[in-house]
């Protein structure tokens, strides 16, 4: 395995996630994480997040937080097993809460598992536990969010470029690069390509880091140990949404607040970028009208064999 976890960067890997659990050991900067939260979904009628109390100092190891009233969410399942709707409702806030920390806010809890999610009495998502968060450099988050935004577009060969392209210029130090980049980029493609039931994009990227991995080793792709952690933070969070609702169609969620962040980082960039947005918009519509076509093919190729 040892030629494997080069190409996988197991060492960036544990580099990295050090980096996210030293803060942890901090009560202050947990104290820190829940201000920001609070500031960034100040408005939100979605989601929740405890404060520090204002009233009591904050040290190291003491932490006085507000209660947040509210049941954990595998409890709120089981009570409103057959309300799809409301379970529906809340899958949706999650989805478009962890999306707005990916892509706008660059600020992500890092532990979203169930036991760290709440349901409110008036039902809005309680997050709790904010002491590992993920943020990154401005290029490293560019890339990530160029990454999973293409997945979320099942566009599977524009993310394998990406990564691909990326560990080409961390390889170029070394004089290698990658074995064979278009087989590596053809081989993520058809990840984007499998037979679609659902559009629970989340799900399928975290699916298939394995497979990803494994093309990486295969084709000498090293690995971004920053793209590992946030997948990770992810996969993590994906317990909370299938709870909820396993059929969430994460495209329309998610879609819109990739645009606005695109759109904040074309006003800030080259005004010739305004091109390449509005052809990704279309590329986008397309897309979204194959993956409703396929999920039609899907579902009557299901109905045809169920009948036989």
């Amino acid at each position: 395995y040892g030629e494997k976890l080069r190409w996988n960067n197991l060492s960036g890997m544990v580099e990295e996630f050090a980096r996210m659990l030293r803060p942890q050991l901090d009560l202050r900067n947990e104290a820190e994480h829940l201000r920001r939260f609070n500031e960034h979904f100040l408005n939100s009628p979605e989601v929740i997040f405890p404060k520090a109390c204002e009233a009591y100092e904050v040290y190291p190891d003491v932490l006085i937080e507000t209660f947040c009233p509210g049941v954990p969410v595998e409890q709120f399942c089981r009570d409103h097993k057959d309300d799809k709707e409301l379970r529906g409702k809340l899958c949706e806030y999650a989805c478009r809460t962890v999306t707005t920390m990916i892509f706008q806010n660059n600020f992500m809890h890092g532990d979203l598992h169930p036991g760290n999610v709440f349901v409110s009495p008036d039902n809005k998502l309680v997050l709790l536990d904010c002491g590992i968060v993920n943020e990154y450099e401005d290029a490293d988050h560019d890339l990530l969010v160029n990454i999973i935004a293409a997945f979320i577009r099942m566009d599977g060969r524009r993310a394998a470029e990406l990564m691909a392209d990326d560990a080409n210029r961390r390889l170029a130090a070394s004089g290698e690069t990658v074995r064979d980049a278009e087989k590596y980029i053809s081989e993520i493609e058809q990840l984007s390509k499998t037979p679609r039931q659902t559009d629970f994009v989340f799900e399928k990227v975290t699916t298939y880091v394995d497979y990803i991995f494994n093309a990486a080793a295969r084709h000498h792709v090293k690995m971004n140990s920053v793209f590992v952690t946030m997948m990770l933070a992810v996969k993590v969070q994906e317990g909370v949404a299938l709870l909820l609702n396993p059929a969430v169609e994460t495209v329309k969620i998610a879609n819109p607040i990739i645009l606005r962040s695109e759109a904040e980082r074309v006003k800030k960039g080259a005004s010739s970028a305004v091109g390449e947005l509005v052809r990704q918009q279309a590329e986008d519509a397309l897309r979204s009208f194959r993956v409703r076509f396929d999920r039609q093919v899907n579902k009557a190729k299901m109905a045809i064999g169920g009948t036989t």
